[in-house]
């Protein structure tokens, strides 16, 4: 089985402390940035697969942060790595990307909503990427052949653009200690009134906050 390795090659006088990973264990989630993937960089636009430790990235609210850790996991069962049922497809535009891309489904991307300011008091939240199936032509796509997933470590947890305009998180972890973030549940009742027009956004939220006022409350 491929394993989960690390690319400890430094492009800074900076070091950075990678430890190794147990071999044979998968990870706790299927997530990471998907080789092909575009990140903003210092120097530009570059695939994601070809990030080094030490490279500098342009995040969401933090300006350019230098790259501490590059971990990659292999999905595929019938090549040679970890079961994966399904990638999802993100049309161009779809989430401000600039061209279709792959997302692995437990990815956590960064939405910005005015239902969101309503209903959950922060503009700007985290969710799944598989609770997005559905909006704007996003589908799940079946697993065939074998997927690269690249996940990046800065030293504190960040959201960095790719492929233009889609945010997603990185963090050392599955979870955020900084930004809203909504389970699969959540984010799926937040999605379902994105994109409505007001009279019937404003009765929906009318009856989210009635019959189950804890529905979207951020964990």
């Amino acid at each position: 089985m491929l394993i989960e390795t690390q690319n400890t090659t430094l492009k800074t006088e900076t070091q950075a402390t990678v430890t190794p990973l147990a071999t044979d264990i998968k990870p706790s989630c299927a997530a990471g940035l998907i080789a092909g993937t575009l990140v903003e960089t210092a120097v530009g636009w570059r695939r994601v697969e070809l990030l080094r430790v030490g490279d500098h990235v342009h995040t969401y609210d933090g300006g350019l942060r230098q790259l501490r850790r590059v971990d990659r996991a292999y999905y595929g069962a019938d090549h040679g790595g970890y079961g994966l049922e399904q990638t999802l497809h993100v049309p161009g535009g779809a989430m401000d990307n600039c061209e279709d891309m792959f997302v692995m489904p437990d990815q956590l991307l960064m939405i910005e909503s005015e239902v969101a300011a309503k209903l959950l008091g922060a503009f700007s939240v985290l969710l799944p990427a598989s609770a997005l199936v559905g909006y704007r032509g996003i589908t799940r796509q079946p697993q065939q052949d074998l997927v690269e997933a690249i996940t990046l470590t800065f030293d504190d947890e960040e959201v960095i653009y790719a492929n233009s305009g889609l945010l997603a998180h990185c963090a050392k972890g599955p979870q955020s200690e900084f930004f809203t973030t909504l389970d699969h549940g959540r984010a799926k009742a937040l999605v379902s009134l994105l994109g409505r027009d007001t009279d019937v956004l404003d009765q929906a939220i009318a009856v989210f906050n009635k019959d189950t006022p804890d529905l979207l409350v951020a964990a």
